[in-house]
């Protein structure tokens, strides 16, 4: 099938920061995957809609960042993407706000997994793939959040 572009087009992706630390385990590790399974992974962006009408997101990913990280990795990755629209007549406004805020975020996520992956490729467990993120828990808790921060 001949795909067609999205309404929504990426402008500019770029990493702001990003840290790697390996954390070695006191007991002998068979399977280094399963080091990953346990870690927590905390997520948390902001939108900025400009003048222009682009839409700036930021998005920050921490995993194994608690206070007493477990052994593996504890990375931190934090990424900026400016956002445009080509045409919005034909979208509906609840269209035209799930491709600015859901879309978005979901594209900068996984620009953001695949910084991750390279930066780990050559670190002593190998590789580590961000899982796949439940990107309406997401919203929901950021909601939640911005509701009690608002009170």
């Amino acid at each position: 099938m001949k795909a067609i572009s999205s309404e929504i087009q990426l402008e500019n992706f770029t990493i702001l920061q990003s840290h790697y630390n390996y954390i070695p385990s006191k007991r002998k590790i068979k399977n280094p995957q399963d080091l990953f399974k346990d870690l927590d992974i905390d997520i948390d962006f902001t939108h900025q809609v400009n003048e222009d009408h682009s839409i700036r997101v930021f998005t920050k990913i921490a995993v194994n960042h608690g206070e007493n990280p477990k052994a593996g990795y504890q990375l931190f990755i934090e990424g900026v993407a400016v956002f445009s629209f080509l045409e919005t007549e034909n979208l509906s406004e609840k269209e035209q706000n799930n491709l600015k805020f859901y879309s978005t975020v979901n594209i900068l996520i996984g620009y953001l997994r695949n910084s991750l992956a390279s930066l780990t490729t050559a670190s002593p467990l190998g590789q580590y793939l961000l899982p796949p993120i439940n990107i309406n828990d997401l919203f929901r808790k950021k909601s939640a959040q911005t509701n009690t921060e608002n009170k």
